[in-house]
């Protein structure tokens, strides 16, 4: 349900800041000599705080970028499944060409059967 779907969403997210956090701070000390205490930590979200928001928001364009055509696509084509065409706008050349069809279709199979 909606419930599952809202917690596997924040868990997501926690784990993706996890990450990036991660990620950040292996980068400040591969870069920083002296980043190796857990000081650096109390100092990586003290001063580095706007180059971690930076890094999750482009994660987060990113995974965007990568996952809005396939979940576009789909939404669209569950919405095309669900909708009924309004009668206005039905082609009715096509319909008359699709029973003619059908009844050719029939036509054989009843001379093919006797």
């Amino acid at each position: 349900g909606i419930r599952a779907r809202i917690l596997e969403t924040f868990v997501m997210l926690f784990l993706l800041a996890l990450l990036i956090l991660g990620i950040v701070w292996v980068a400040s000390a591969l870069i920083d000599n002296d980043a190796a205490s857990m000081e650096s930590l109390y100092d990586l979200w003290e001063f580095y705080l706007p180059y971690l928001y930076s890094c999750i928001s482009l994660m987060g364009g990113l995974l965007l970028l990568m996952c809005t055509p396939v979940g576009l696509s789909r939404m669209f084509s569950i919405m095309g499944q669900l909708l009924v065409k309004p009668t206005i706008l039905e082609d009715l050349d096509e319909q008359i060409y699709c029973i003619h069809l059908q009844e050719e279709a029939l036509q054989r199979r009843l001379n093919g059967m006797s």
